[in-house]
């Protein structure tokens, strides 16, 4: 009996022992599958531009042509959203074409069309019927086939964007009639780079039909081909021109915004063109003699096509990644935030973005309204407390982070209830409690519910067509094949999760988890939470955005600089604050070995933790009492009271305070 008892006890022993390590197994897959997924989905068939950079290296300038080439960019300034490693963007733009230029190179810089926001079927549809809806935002309406303002504004950056860069030919595309049939020859004729086009009727003064340039002692011709126009006459425009142009020139390319179908035709029968750049996407084929490649769309990737005017006349042409490893170009980047001021400043270009869930019967009723997720907590306080550790409860911070929260193709999906009238409303500060991705995003407009609750008047079971809305492949590239993966994260019978998995869910949004730990210099627990956490925080590196803040008081009218700050624990924690600000200034990668030997002996003199780190004191000292240590000692008051933060340690992951039985482990009281 005795070993029986004994192969039981062991038996529970194992059982109880293996759970935790099964749970811990089965999350760390499910961590590992979302990351995989995601980064293969997310991936771009494109050179990296330090690659492309070093081929060009053994290319001659003089024996080569390269064309550069765009097409299809309908709008996009720059990439937008949820995730890591998006390529595109204007600014990168210029700077991959400058990267090129200074190789010695001067490219042929050409675009396809398609220049103009596309007008979607969603799009159009949550314009036309912004007044047929009782919950509709009460907004600036448009007629069906008016021009958002923001629409405009956006192309106007766009061309002035292709002025700066000096592009050389743009080939109308059909889709750039969307702001009126007048816009090619209105607008695109009066930019400094000319209308190439071959195959229509004449769309203005500056337009023509080739481009020659030389290389070497080889001649290049440069034909448009447009959709705008006489989609008929294609192949009686090449029989007229090409014969002549063959007598011309060693290389013949062709830039064309017609269907790739066509292109392909093309290609057949016209085997002395060496190449056609396409829009759209799709992947290089070789028809014949007949380089067939193709521009990407939403400005993600830059084309390049290489001529070679050696004896192999050699034509080939790749795609150059836009990565957040190009920089910005200074100038462009200073274009887009004149952009988004100007809709920051101006409410008619900020209403715009699109209305989510016009399908939805909550959504559209008219008993219907928003409350915002506090209300909700009242009956579904473990619910509301598990949602505010997911990053649907953070998502208004990304367009803090970036500076977007005026801009409305961003905001709809960052908040609840955009476009509706009792939700978020930009620059509205009664509305302030509906930014963030909350309860009635995924479970309808609540007013209903805490009036009544029903059944009926709430989405208890949220469809994936729901997340379908935000979660799009462009914005969430994967996502279909990981919902089943991710849906646990909003699992509101989920237990808590750790600060490492809270941490390592906000890694794969396209920002950096901001940590912010506030502590009081010599409160032992703010302390015990740098002991505690440092160490954790520091094997995530650059991954995480690590800020230490000081919990103290500004006295508004001191009568020095000396009496400008109070603290808790006196004068001595005010100069141990401002000291340790000056070295996370001075020594950022000796600050978390300077803080732990502080931790270790915080009543010895300052100077033991300082040598033994390799710390220049007097320029520690020096940066104590420098405006710059002031200024930063004042602004971590200033947010900790804008975050009514008075407890000493609090930690805070992107603007929410974190629970302490998340994380506190060995930190045994507060002080406050």
């Amino acid at each position: 009996m005795k070993k029986k008892h004994i192969l039981w006890v062991f038996l529970l022993t194992l059982l109880v022992a293996t759970l935790p390590i099964y749970q811990w197994l089965s999350e760390a897959h499910r961590l590992k599958q979302i990351k995989a997924v995601k980064h293969e989905a997310s991936q771009i068939n494109a050179i990296r531009l330090n690659d492309f950079l070093g081929q060009l290296k053994g290319t001659s300038p003089q024996e080569t042509l390269l064309v550069l080439y765009t097409g299809s960019t309908q709008g996009h300034l720059e990439p937008c959203g949820c995730f890591i490693g998006q390529s595109g963007g204007l600014p990168r733009r210029a700077t991959a074409i400058s990267s090129i230029r200074a190789q010695g190179f001067s490219p042929l810089l050409v675009d396809l069309g398609g220049i103009l926001p596309t007008k979607e079927s969603k799009m159009k549809e949550s314009v036309i019927s912004m007044t047929a809806s009782p919950n509709d935002a009460v907004a600036e309406t448009l007629p069906v086939n008016a021009v958002h303002p923001l629409d405009q504004l956006r192309t106007q950056k766009v061309l002035e964007s292709m002025r700066l860069l000096k592009y050389e030919a743009l080939v109308p595309d059909k889709t750039d009639m969307n702001f009126g049939e007048d816009f090619v020859t209105d607008t695109l004729d009066r930019q400094e780079f000319p209308i190439l086009t071959a195959n229509s009727e004449e769309v203005g003064d500056n337009a023509q039909s080739v481009l020659m340039r030389t290389v070497g002692d080889k001649k290049v011709a440069v034909l448009g081909l447009s959709s705008l126009l006489l989609q008929d006459t294609n192949f009686a425009v090449l029989d007229r021109l090409l014969p002549e142009i063959q007598k011309q020139a060693d290389f013949i390319v062709i830039l064309s915004n017609l269907s790739p179908e066509l292109n392909r035709t093309i290609a057949e029968n016209y085997q002395d063109i060496s190449a056609i750049l396409s829009h759209g996407t799709g992947e290089p084929e070789e028809i014949g003699n007949v380089l067939l490649t193709y521009s990407g769309s939403n400005g993600e990737t830059l084309g390049a096509l290489l001529l070679n005017a050696d004896d192999t006349l050699g034509v080939s042409a790749q795609q150059i990644a836009l990565t957040e490893e190009v920089a910005d170009d200074t100038q462009i980047r200073e274009l887009l935030q004149d952009f988004y001021k100007q809709v920051a400043d101006d409410p008619k270009l900020q209403a715009g973005g699109e209305r989510l869930f016009s399908d939805e019967a909550l959504e559209q009723d008219a008993l219907s309204g928003y409350v915002g997720s506090q209300a909700c907590a009242t009956c579904h306080q473990k619910e509301f407390d598990q949602w505010a550790y997911t990053s649907h409860a953070t998502a208004f911070n990304t367009l803090l982070t970036v500076g977007k929260q005026f801009y409305p193709e961003c905001v709809s999906c960052h908040v609840t209830g955009f476009r509706y009238e009792t939700g978020y409303q930009i620059g509205n500060e009664e509305k302030e409690h509906l930014a963030d991705v909350g309860c009635e995003t995924c479970h309808g407009p609540g007013k209903q519910h805490i009036t009544t609750p029903l059944t009926t008047n709430v989405r208890g079971e949220v469809k994936q067509q729901v997340c379908m809305e935000c979660h799009t492949p462009s914005h969430s590239p994967g996502f279909e094949q990981i919902v089943a993966h991710v849906m646990p994260e909003v699992d509101h019978s989920r237990t808590e999760p750790s600060l490492k998995e809270i941490l390592e869910q906000r890694m794969r949004g396209p920002m950096k988890p901001q940590v912010e730990l506030f502590v009081m210099s010599f409160c032992p627990f703010g302390v015990q939470a740098e002991e505690e956490l440092l160490p954790f925080i520091e094997k995530y590196g650059e991954a995480v955005d690590f800020n230490l803040r000081f919990i103290a008081n500004l006295v508004e009218e001191a009568d020095s600089d000396e009496s400008k700050f109070t603290s808790l624990h006196g004068e001595v924690e005010v100069i141990e604050n401002l000291r340790q600000i000056a070295v996370s200034q001075l020594y950022p990668d000796q600050f978390f070995d300077y803080l732990l030997c502080r931790a270790k002996h915080l009543e010895s003199a300052w100077t033991q933790c300082a040598e033994k780190v390799g710390l220049d004191i007097d320029k520690v000292n020096q940066e104590m009492a420098s405006e710059r240590t002031k200024q930063i000692f004042e602004a971590d008051i200033q947010r900790s009271n804008a975050l009514k933060i008075r407890s000493s340690p609090t930690l805070v992951v992107d603007g929410k305070v974190i629970s302490g039985g998340l994380w506190r482990g060995k930190v045994s009281g507060i002080c406050r």
